[in-house]
């Protein structure tokens, strides 16, 4: 995404704010794509580091809402940053509930799909003792088969722990940004 394609979605999303916070809130990000011009980097890049402009327009509506208010403390204003809230919260649950609960659901699928590789692979090699009956070629295709299996369960379980840890750590970024507007709306009360 160009400055030009941002800015255009940016204003789109903060239609209805007074103008002056609205050419206010443009030039600051306007400021973002010469500060990232002169660093070297390209609108594409300084685009995607400041993030969805829609989702920025939502934060900055309530941000500009919560600052009304407490200048202002009436119940219009008070109905506004409400409203604000409740937006940035319908957001969330409509679009990031359900895939939260699709990624829980398969990471519990792969989670018990390497827990069943391990359990397999351990019982080929339980089969393998002395116990039991086998010819010396079919013991030695076991253990092969076993290893792998149990090679296969405990990488896999590793790289669903590092998918896990990543993603908690994205979600956790994720609701910072609504703490760091939150924060702002407490303070103010």
């Amino acid at each position: 995404m160009n400055r030009a394609t941002f800015m255009m979605q940016l204003r789109r999303g903060l239609a209805g704010l007074p103008q002056n916070e609205i050419e206010d809130i443009c030039a600051d990000y306007e400021n973002h794509f010469a500060d990232g011009a002169s660093r070297g980097r390209s609108e594409d890049e300084v685009a995607e580091a400041l993030g969805d402009p829609a989702r920025l327009a939502r934060e900055l509506r309530a941000e500009v809402g919560f600052k009304r208010w407490e200048q202002n403390r009436s119940a219009g204003n008070f109905l506004g940053v409400v409203l604000a809230l409740l937006g940035l919260a319908t957001i969330d649950i409509v679009f990031l509930f359900p895939i939260l609960c699709a990624l829980a659901g398969i990471f519990f699928g792969f989670a018990v799909a390497f827990l069943a590789l391990i359990v397999a692979g351990v019982f080929l090699l339980l089969n393998m003792l002395p116990i039991f009956d086998h010819a010396i070629s079919n013991l030695m295709m076991q253990a092969v088969v076993a290893v792998g299996l149990l090679g296969a369960g405990i990488g896999g379980g590793a790289l669903l722990i590092m998918i896990l840890d990543w993603s908690a750590r994205m979600l956790v970024r994720y609701a910072r940004l609504h703490y760091r507007l939150l924060t702002s709306a407490n303070e103010s009360v």
